[in-house]
């Protein structure tokens, strides 16, 4: 593999305009980054790592453009959406030409099914345009403000709305998504089946560039905002896991916190929403808050509001929204209170997750601190819980001892502090590997994240 050479540059900004091509060394550092800084591991490790330049092209012709200089020149190609949730796999680790492709941002069709969109969409803006069809977005990360179509789907896995639809990966919510192949020539290939699509979703850009996105759409809802509180986290635990298996009831969001989590939320805190040592349960609800009161106080009689968010009359983002607390979120309002916290990715056995918590609680106190979505698994048919809790972080080794504690306790951990996506055995496997192979034959598109070919 070469570096980019002047003669290489002088291409791609041939390719792009000079305007659209970053070499300083500011911007490089900037936009190499993802959100590895979540882990006081991979902070040590990927601190220095920058694409040697980073292009954004504003056309389908130019991304063409852009993989055909590479691969002719045998240079590494990153590729970049937006505001995803990547810890560490979407840094570039040999250097090499960044691709960056937020200006590809067009909606190419759009009714009340579905969008199809380029790369660089914001989901804010599928979301806004999907109203006038009388439609929304099945789900969305915590960070819809800044998210991007490709960003969304390459690094992310589910996040608001997946209590009522699952992960981006169940059927029927990503509908296709076009890709070129990293090759002289690239192909551009349509996916549309759940088997090929599978080779995409959350392959943190090392199987293929993802250039366009079809999602389905739901129907538009007038969705409320809720936070109540409770005494202890094991009864607002039981009442979430309730709610969240109340067919009857429409949702979007279902999401349960220990103290001292909230104390974190300090925009919230200052709303008096946060009562000190109290365990809160966020909803989203098609219910008002006087329907709402009414349902908590018929089904949920330990419960106290605290906060209550009407539907906007407009379609513009006013304020913030109580899901910029949730999902990852969540660990960086955490990390903004106190540096020392991180986090963990953990799959409960949902016969007996509360009990989990609690064994772990016993052992390990306000170290660990509960956080808990709740989703819903088309495969079961049932809701199920899934951890992204707040650790405090001593060192690396006492760091893998809660892994490990947790694993051998029936807690499933997805490890966000290593770089590595086949460390995360749920997704990655042969096909996975046979899909890099025949789109990235020459295995230049984001190397090193994968230690099956290390």
């Amino acid at each position: 593999m070469t570096v980019c050479t002047s003669e290489f540059l002088a291409a791609v900004s041939a390719v792009v305009g000079e305007e659209n091509l970053a070499v300083d060394e500011k911007t490089l550092i900037s936009g190499s980054r993802d959100c590895f800084h979540f882990s006081p591991v991979l902070l040590k490790q990927l601190e220095g790592c920058t694409a040697d330049a980073i292009a954004y092209p504003k056309t389908q012709a130019e991304l063409v453009e852009l993989i055909t200089l590479s691969v002719k020149a045998g240079v590494p190609v990153t590729p970049r959406g937006g505001g995803t949730g990547n810890y560490g796999q979407g840094v570039p680790l040999q250097g090499g030409l960044m691709i960056n492709t937020r200006r590809m941002d067009q909606i190419v069709s759009m009714d009340s099914e579905a969008a199809l969109v380029e790369a660089g969409t914001r989901l804010w803006t599928i979301e806004a345009e999907a109203a006038a069809h009388g439609a929304e977005l099945r789900m969305f990360p915590s960070t819809i403000a800044t998210s991007s179509a490709a960003g969304f789907i390459a690094g992310g896995s589910g996040g608001i709305g997946s209590i009522q639809w699952g992960m981006l990966r169940d059927k029927g919510n990503i509908l296709q998504a076009n890709i070129l192949t990293t090759e002289a020539s690239p192909r551009r290939i349509e996916l549309t089946t759940p088997e090929e699509l599978a080779d995409v979703l959350h392959n943190c850009g090392l199987t293929a560039f993802v250039t366009e996105v079809k999602f389905a759409l739901a129907p538009k809802t007038q969705w409320h905002q809720h936070i109540f509180a409770y005494d202890d986290f094991e009864e607002a635990l039981a009442s979430a896991h309730a709610i969240a298996s109340d067919r009857d009831l429409k949702k979007r969001l279902v999401t349960a916190f220990e103290w001292p989590v909230p104390s974190y939320f300090r925009p919230l805190v200052r709303r008096d929403a946060c009562p000190e040592g109290k365990a809160l349960v966020f909803l989203i609800t098609g219910l008002e808050a006087e329907a709402m009161d009414d349902y908590m106080a018929s089904h949920h009689s330990g419960s106290t509001r605290t906060f209550h968010l009407a539907p906007e009359a407009d379609s513009s983002r006013k304020g913030f929204q109580i899901y910029e607390f949730t999902w990852n979120h969540t660990t960086q309002w955490a990390m903004k209170s106190d540096p020392e916290l991180t986090y963990l990715q953990e799959g409960y056995d949902q016969s007996r997750f509360i009990e989990q918590l609690r064994e772990r609680k016993q052992r390990y106190g306000d170290q660990v601190q509960g956080h808990v979505e709740f989703i819903y698994d088309p495969v079961t048919d049932a809701v199920r819980a899934g951890g992204l809790s707040i650790v405090r972080f001593k060192d690396k080794d006492d760091l893998w001892g809660i892994i490990e504690y947790c694993e051998q306790n029936g807690i499933q951990i997805s490890n966000p502090h290593t770089h590595y996506l086949d460390d995360d055995t749920r997704w990655y496997g042969d096909n996975f590997l046979a899909a890099k192979d025949r789109w990235d034959p020459n295995h230049l598109l984001n190397p090193g994240h994968l230690r099956a070919l290390e």
